[in-house]
C-alpha cells in the first residue's frame, strides 16, 4: 500500500472517530440522554467517598448541615437549571475544607455519580469538566420523554 493512501486512511479514520465522539456529546440535552459514562460514575463513587462522605454521608443521605444528594429534594432543587450551575456549586464550595483542591475532573467523575445514585442513565461520553459544555446539559428531575 502506498503511503499516500496509508495516510488517507489513517485521516479518516480519526475524522470518523472524532466526528462520532462529538456527536455523541452533542446529543446529550438532558441528563436522561446519558451524560456521563458508567466507568465515569465508578471513579467518581471511589472520589465522593474520599472527599464528600464526611459531610454527606457514604450513601448520600445527608449529615447535619450537609443535604443529601440524592432523590426529592435535591433533584428539584436543580431542577430547569444547566448542569453547569450545579458544578459550579461542587467546584466553588466543596469539600468546605479546601474546595478548589479537588481537580475540575474529579469533581465531574464525582457529579457522574451523583447522577447515577439519583438514576440518570449513563452514556457513551464522559460528563465533560468544562462549564461551556456543561451549560449545553439540561438537569430535568423528571424524563422529558415520559420513560
Amino acid at each position: 500500500m502506498k503511503l499516500v493512501q496509508k495516510i488517507t486512511i489513517i485521516a479518516a479514520t480519526a475524522f470518523v472517530a472524532l466526528s462520532m465522539n462529538n456527536s455523541a456529546n452533542a446529543q446529550v440535552a438532558n441528563v436522561w440522554d446519558g451524560a456521563y459514562t458508567e466507568a465515569q460514575a465508578v471513579r467518581g463513587e471511589k472520589s465522593y467517598q474520599e472527599h464528600c462522605s464526611e459531610c454527606h454521608g457514604t450513601q448520600m443521605q445527608g449529615r447535619e448541615e450537609a443535604p443529601s444528594l440524592k432523590q426529592g429534594a435535591f433533584i428539584y432543587n436543580w431542577d430547569g437549571m444547566p448542569v453547569s450551575v450545579l458544578f459550579q456549586r461542587l467546584r466553588e464550595t466543596m469539600p468546605l475544607d479546601d474546595p478548589r483542591g479537588t481537580p475540575r475532573k474529579v469533581k465531574a467523575d464525582i457529579l457522574a455519580f451523583i447522577m447515577k445514585q439519583n438514576d440518570f442513565p449513563a452514556g457513551n461520553a464522559p460528563l465533560p469538566y468544562q462549564n461551556s459544555r456543561l451549560k449545553r446539559i439540561q438537569w430535568n428531575a423528571q424524563n422529558p420523554a415520559g420513560d
